[in-house]
């Protein structure tokens, strides 16, 4: 009679119980599946938005900490220009006292329109005073100065200096006027160079927050100066100025995006939250401070996250009423399956739970003659899919004879198609080598059924294996033990040795049948048989395994170190003997002495070196380090070798180093500098990172580290740097300066999409002037022309002269062309008043060409062209005026708009 195996049941059909726990869970599974995919994603989705509106906060708030940061630069640069012309002036004072031999006085030097001015702004009116060589006040302008400074530490280090530097003292409380003042000194010389006397200007640092409306800071914003070293500050907010020594900041480093520095105030100076941002003038010793209100700043934000929340909120409301749709729908198809799976489920159970394979096979016939030529599997059980490695939805519907050709080769299909045949049953045992994987032991029954057989199989193979393994057990561990590179003993409860190995008798130069019994103790040298006796009489008390390190002695006297294991045998709480490892480690003791030797002459050598040289491992922990390393990161007098980077040098700093660090461990030879501000100077130094490869040459187990100190270097290179972008004449911005300004302002112009102008000008009959009154007048008017010039303009732009009467002018973050065009206008109206000079007054004027910049593809060379083809139609048409071109986008720009 034909039979077939029922269907395993698919996906989540479950057989049914009648435990009502089970029920029960079975219910609160379906009923919270939908409920708990929907809260999912809806926990998702606001997960998302809460994520972008964390994001969209950060960068709302990096853009202000930037905004501010810009408007610190600009007040920074500000300050830092009127400092430096301060200075200018001590120095111009400087020169004409010792040309005129020192009968300079203030006086003079001070009158309108007189050297001072040509400098400074005359409304400044700042406190000067002239000191004789022994300290007393000789004379003094606008202010109160002490009448003997003889016992001033600035006093005594002008007196003594050679070089011809100003000298500017840190912002302090002047004690008889109580203001903050900025003390800037120079030395004064007569004909032989000997100490004359020195030069002393104030400068209230109230001057520089007056420009507030110029530096565009938002409403109730904070404009605001603070001395780094004295921690006085000035501010003002609107109209209202503050003057204080307990305001106090903390930096917060840098933000979520590495970049711009932002300040925290500790203690609220009105209330109003903030975001500041600074630029330090570390020559001055002073910290320029802008901060805009957080209401002004983030207003963008908060509107873009209310948008965020609405939309969320719609999108959970059309989640929820989706989710309930799919609960519905799952009810009524749970109850129309539930109801088919039963039986089926329960059959099938039945057949999985056998522990024999079950293959229902069916005949296939020729076409010609009705022979059976194969068989078709109609169905199997898991464990028959199991046996042939295949899915069991795979093999259904196969030949068996083309599943397994091995089959018929051995004679099963003659064998099925005998029992078909016969109505005979056929039991047999048997090794295949037809199934997949390692050869079997089989046990089957063949039964005819009708145009068919059903095969029952049994894997026996752990049966049949296992007598072949037990005796194969006893061979190997004797192999075993004999190519072992132990050497091993086997003892009784009483100590007298049972076995040994190959390698024991190699070690302790006995044979096997010498050291049986007692004997064994013979290969152990003298001076070591009493500590191993009483250790293993300690190990009968304790039952604790013994480890030491003994000496064998060979019966010819070759001594051979050895590392050597006892262990009890316990067996019901009782000792039933002992076994014993040796391990000859005669050559690596020897190797250790060796290294230790080597790494003492390794340590003499580096420590004598004054660069600073480590080692670190793969796992970024330090092996070798000279004294030089250690005297730089062993503070607290603690050994490095043995502790990892992050320990040693800190968070902060590893956080700079490791990237540096992965790159040296995946084999690139590294080189470059590295800042310490960790002292009260920054440091700079020259890394090197040397990869230490294996034996091999495949893999880095470490690195190299050489470092030293460049500060010196470093700090020459930027001096000389600087000294050659600055015109010695008028202190202005020169070519070279000029033109890296120019360069810098078009890339931040095309990355910010922001609009950007060039002027070109140069002095309307300037060259009359030097024929008539000579260079010295004509230098003169180039020096109250570039600082009248300076006044006029903002004190974010750059004023370059290019050389003889030329200037240039760089405008950045232009909102409309009106704003460029109306400077031009200010500058030829400012001009176009006399200029009194010592030897002469004279009326001259300037002619400006002012061409504009928006992205577009041009070189620096090319714009500055463009400004000078415009500085010439001004002159054509008359000069004291200035021509304009129109802005080119990037999207309308032509090679010759000029």
């Amino acid at each position: 009679m034909e039979t077939a195996l029922p269907q395993k049941p698919q996906g989540d059909q479950l057989i049914r119980s009648d435990n009502p726990v089970r029920r029960f869970l079975r219910k609160t599974y379906r009923a919270v599946l939908l409920p708990a995919f929907a809260l999912g994603l809806l926990l998702s989705m606001w997960g998302a938005v809460a994520y972008q509106v964390r994001q969209e906060y950060h960068s709302a708030r990096h853009e202000a900490v930037l905004h501010s940061q810009t408007l610190a630069r600009t007040l920074a640069e500000h300050t830092s220009h009127l400092l430096r012309q301060t200075e200018h002036a001590t120095q111009l004072f400087k020169l004409k006292y010792e040309e005129t031999g020192g009968t300079l006085r203030l006086p003079e030097f001070t009158r309108k329109g007189g050297l001072l001015d040509s400098l400074m702004p005359s409304r400044l009116e700042l406190p000067i005073a002239l000191y004789l060589p022994d300290g007393k006040l000789l004379e003094s302008r606008n202010g109160f100065f002490s009448p003997d400074i003889s016992a001033d530490p600035m006093f005594k280090i002008l007196g003594l200096a050679l070089d011809d530097a100003a000298l500017a003292s840190n912002p302090m409380v002047e004690p008889k006027t109580k203001k903050w003042q900025i003390q800037i000194a120079r030395r004064l010389n007569d004909a032989k160079g000997q100490f004359a006397g020195v030069i002393m200007l104030m400068v209230d640092p109230a001057y520089f927050v007056e420009d507030y409306d110029r530096l565009h800071v938002e409403p109730n914003g904070l404009v605001m100066l603070t001395s780094r070293d004295t921690g006085l500050a000035i501010g003002r907010i609107e109209e209202h100025l503050y003057i204080s020594d307990a305001i106090d900041f903390t930096t917060t480093s840098t933000d979520a995006y590495g970049s711009a520095d932002e300040l925290t105030l500790k203690q609220p100076l009105d209330g109003v939250e903030r975001i500041y941002s600074y630029r330090d003038m570390p020559r001055y010793s002073l910290t320029a401070v802008v901060g805009n209100t957080v209401s002004s700043s983030m207003v963008r934000f908060e509107n873009q996250r209310r948008i965020y929340f609405v939309l969320a909120t719609l999108a959970s409301m059309l989640v929820c009423a989706f989710a309930a749709l799919l609960m519905q729908q799952s009810r009524r198809l749970r109850r129309s399956m539930l109801a088919a799976t039963e039986a089926q489920q329960k059959l099938r159970a039945a057949a999985d739970a056998s522990l024999d394979a079950v293959f229902l096979l069916k005949a296939c016939r020729s076409h010609a003659r009705g022979e059976v030529v194969d068989f078709t599997l109609v169905d199997v059980n898991e464990r028959g899919a199991r046996m042939l490695e295949l899915p069991r939805d795979t093999l259904l519907g196969q030949r068996i004879g083309e599943l397994v050709p091995n089959w018929r080769k051995e004679g099963f299909l003659d064998r099925y198609r005998a029992v078909m045949e016969t109505g005979q049953p056929l039991e047999e045992e048997f090794e295949t080598r037809n199934l997949p994987g390692e050869p079997r032991w089989l046990r089957h029954q063949i039964v005819a059924i009708d145009d068919g057989v059903t095969v029952t199989t049994r894997n026996i193979t752990s049966r049949k294996r296992d007598e072949l393994k037990m005796r194969q057990n006893q061979a190997e561990l004797q192999a075993v033990n004999d190519a072992s590179p132990l050497g091993l003993i086997r003892a009784d409860a009483n100590g007298h040795c049972t076995y040994v190995n190959r390698t024991f008798e190699a070690i302790t130069g006995l044979t096997r049948e010498q050291a049986l019994g007692d004997a064994w103790m013979v290969g152990v040298h003298p001076n070591d048989r009493e500590v191993l006796s009483a250790a293993i009489r300690h190990l009968r008390d304790t039952l604790q395994p013994f480890q030491d390190t003994l000496r064998c002695v060979h019966p010819d006297g070759k001594v051979v170190w050895t590392s050597m294991k006892v262990a009890p045998i316990i067996i019901d709480g009782r000792i039933d003997g002992f076994v014993g490892t040796l391990d000859d480690i005669t050559l690596m003791r020897k190797s250790v002495m060796a290294l230790r030797e080597s790494e003492a002459r390794l340590r003499t050598i580096t420590d004598t070196l004054p660069a600073m040289i480590a080692y670190v491992d793969e796992d970024e922990v330090y092996r070798f380090n000279n004294l030089a390393y250690e005297r730089e990161f062993s503070q607290s007098g603690v050994g490095m070798v043995g502790r990892t980077i992050r320990e040693t040098v800190g968070e902060e700093r590893y956080q700079y180093l490791q990237p540096y660090v992965q790159r040296a461990l995946a084999g690139e030879t590294l080189s470059f500098e590295e800042d310490d501000e960790s002292h009260s100077i920054v440091r700079s130094f020259e890394v090197i990172y040397i990869p230490q490869f294996d034996e091999g040459g495949y893999s880095v187990v470490g690195f190299h580290v050489m470092r030293q100190d460049i500060t010196a270097q470093k700090r020459e290179k930027q001096r000389l740097l600087k000294l050659s972008q600055i015109d010695a004449l008028t202190g202005l911005t020169n070519r070279a300066g000029f033109l890296q300004e120019l360069n810098n302002a078009m890339a931040a112009s095309r990355d910010n999409n922001t609009m950007m102008a060039v002027m070109y000008m140069d002095i309307d009959r300037f060259k009359p002037v030097n024929d008539t009154y000579g260079h010295s007048v004509g230098d003169s008017l180039l020096k109250v022309f570039s600082a009248r010039l300076t006044h006029a303009m903002r004190a974010s732009d750059t004023i370059a002269r290019l050389g003889g009467d030329e200037f240039t002018i760089i405008v950045e973050r232009l909102a409309r062309t009106e704003d460029a065009e109306n400077l031009a206008a200010k500058i030829v109206t400012t001009m176009q008043a006399p200029f009194e000079l010592d030897a002469a007054t004279v009326s001259v004027s300037t002619s400006i060409g002012l061409t504009f910049y928006q992205g577009e593809e041009v070189t620096p060379a090319e714009l500055l062209n463009r400004a000078d083809m415009l500085l010439y139609q001004a002159k054509q048409a008359g000069r004291n005026t200035y021509r304009a071109a129109p802005v080119l986008s990037a999207l309308h720009a032509t090679p010759n708009a000029a």
